[in-house]
Parts: C-alpha cells; sequence; structure tokens
C-alpha cells in the first residue's frame, strides 16, 4: 500500500491535477494540434484558434514549465519528444486527452453528488460522442498495444477476436506482428462503420473484418485461437464480466487462448493507485477486477493453466488455455 501523503506530497498532488487540466485544455482548445503543424507565437495561436490572447500567454508559458512545449523568445513549439504524438492522423492523441478532461470535469461535477446519494447521472451519448471516444480510445491504445504485444502468447494463433475492439487498433498490431493472422474486431455498430471506413484502401482492409452488435448477447461464432478482452472487462459488473468469459471462451479452438488486459488492483483493492480510481470512474456499472476474480471466472468458463503476467506497474494480462 501507498505510504500515507504529508503536507508537501498533498501540496504536489493538487498541483499536478491543475497541470493535467492545463494540458487537457490545451489540447481540447487546439493548441498543441496547432503547434505539432508549426512553430508559432501566442498571437498566432490566439487568432487561428480564436481563444483570448492574454489566457492563451499565460497557458503557454506554462506549458513550457511542464515541459510540454519549448520557447524560443517569443515562438512557441512542441517538445520534439511529443510532436509525433499529435499528428492530426488515426493515432493523433489529441482526442485521449480531450477525453481525459471530460473524465475529469464529469468528475468534478458529480462526485460529491454519488457519494451524497449515491446516484451518478447519466445521459444517453450521442453519435458523435461515441465517434470522439473510440478515436481516444485508439490514440492511446495503439501505442499500448505495440508496447504489450510481445507479452501475449502469438503461438499457433491464425485467427483472433477482439472483444470491443473499437477502431481496430490491437488488431492492426496483432496483424502486423504476425503476418498470417486474420482478426475480427466486435464492437458496436457505429464503431464498427467507422473501423471499416478507416482501413479502406489499407493493407490490411482483407486481413481486419469488423463486425457490429452487442457483446453481452450477440454469437461471437467459433474458430478463434486468441480472443482478446482489452481494457473491456471493467466496464461491466460481476454477473456481466464473467458471462463475457463464459461467452469468450466458448468461441475459442481446443489449445486457444482467451487474454484479458486490464488495470491491475490488489486483493484488499487499496491499490494499486490508478485501479483504485478507475474503480471510482466504473461507479456502479463496473469496475477494476482482482486477479482471482478473473481467474475464477476463467476456471468456470472452463479454461486452465492460467497465468498473469505483469505488463508495467498498473496493468496485466491473465491468459486461460482451452483445453
Amino acid at each position: 500500500m501507498t505510504a500515507p501523503l504529508d503536507l508537501k506530497g498533498l501540496q504536489d498532488l493538487l498541483w499536478n491535477f491543475a497541470g493535467h487540466r492545463t494540458v487537457t485544455t490545451a489540447a481540447k482548445c487546439g493548441i498543441l494540434g496547432r503547434l505539432a503543424r508549426s512553430p508559432a507565437t501566442v498571437y498566432a495561436v490566439s487568432e487561428d484558434l480564436g481563444l483570448a490572447p492574454e489566457a492563451c500567454d499565460k497557458v503557454m508559458r506554462a506549458l513550457v514549465a511542464l515541459g510540454v512545449l519549448e520557447c524560443d523568445e517569443d515562438t512557441f513549439r512542441l517538445a520534439p519528444e511529443l510532436e509525433p504524438l499529435f499528428g492530426q492522423g488515426p493515432d493523433d492523441l489529441a482526442p485521449f486527452l480531450k477525453h481525459s478532461h471530460q473524465m475529469y470535469e464529469n468528475w468534478g461535477e458529480n462526485l460529491e453528488t454519488w457519494l451524497r446519494t449515491g446516484s451518478w447521472p447519466r445521459r444517453e451519448k450521442q453519435p458523435e460522442e461515441i465517434l470522439n471516444f473510440a478515436k481516444a480510445m485508439r490514440g492511446v491504445g495503439i501505442r499500448t498495444a505495440k508496447t504489450v504485444v510481445d507479452h501475449i502468447d502469438l503461438s499457433g494463433v491464425r485467427s483472433m477476436l477482439d472483444i470491443g475492439g473499437s477502431l481496430g487498433h490491437w488488431a492492426q498490431v496483432i496483424c502486423e506482428k504476425v503476418p498470417g493472422v486474420s482478426a475480427t474486431v466486435f464492437d458496436i455498430p457505429e464503431t464498427a462503420v467507422a473501423g471499416r471506413e478507416l482501413y479502406l484502401g489499407t493493407e490490411f482492409e482483407a486481413r481486419i473484418e469488423f463486425v457490429g452488435g452487442d457483446y453481452l448477447s450477440d454469437d461471437f461464432g467459433p474458430g478463434f485461437d486468441l480472443v482478446l478482452i482489452a481494457n473491456v472487462l471493467h466496464q461491466e459488473m460481476a454477473e456481466q464480466a464473467s458471462d463475457l468469459i463464459r461467452r469468450a471462451a466458448e468461441a475459442l479452438t481446443p489449445g486457444g487462448r482467451l487474454c484479458v488486459l486490464d488495470f491491475q488492483i490488489d486483493p484488499d483493492r487499496c491499490g494499486p493507485e490508478l485501479g483504485t480510481l478507475f474503480a471510482i470512474h466504473m461507479r456502479d456499472f463496473g469496475d477494476t477486477w482482482t486477479e482471482n476474480d478473473i481467474r475464477t471466472w476463467m476456471a468456470a468458463a472452463g479454461l486452465n493453466l492460467i497465468e498473469r503476467t505483469d505488463v508495467g506497474p498498473t496493468r496485466w494480462i491473465i491468459t486461460g488455455y482451452k483445453p
């Protein structure tokens, strides 16, 4: 368990939150994307984006202090290491920062109400919001996939199913890793349509199929050597998560494997930090699940040789094999 904070640690935490909001707001307002195209003065940035010059000046100078921007006299540019992250293509990280901004804005508005009443206001997401979420997940997810894929057992895999696979970033990375693999990405219909459009005319068009539906009820079909549930299980409560694993296991060929990638959380649910905070984000419609939870559900689905692989300090892959 993490040691309790002293006063300085608490102050640093609060300032880090201010830094987070400054960076994500700058992304939301287009400052980072604008500077990814070319260096510019505060005046040029505020003029191009319709921002207040005085406020823009203070925010951009704070971004220099945070290491996000560099400044040469009156000209600002993105830090060189960040320039590739904001290229405005399908892997642009800006949609994820916008999503992060909205997530914490939602917390600020509703966390106290939830604590006092047990109720967190919900509303139906609009089609544009659904697509923006998919773009956000791809922006950060394709980078996660490229660093994590080596921890997945791909031996003998020729056909994979990616449940809740968004715009296909995991499928793409695995197809790049194993040239003979064909992939099926299963997600809601709106996202599946966007995924097909994204890969039209690319080398992956014939190898990645997008299927729209409801992963809690629709049939996945049989014959997959690998089924991947990446950053999805936390969106469901125990009964739905257990059933999803059961149905995913049914889609496997004998000898195939089911891989669950998700946030780590300790048996007492008091750490690591990211896992506990994400449990708040999931509120009453999902949770961060322990290793024992996932192992129990896999065993009940008939999987064996269940193993855990840590991928960094906050995530793990739990893999079970079909006899």
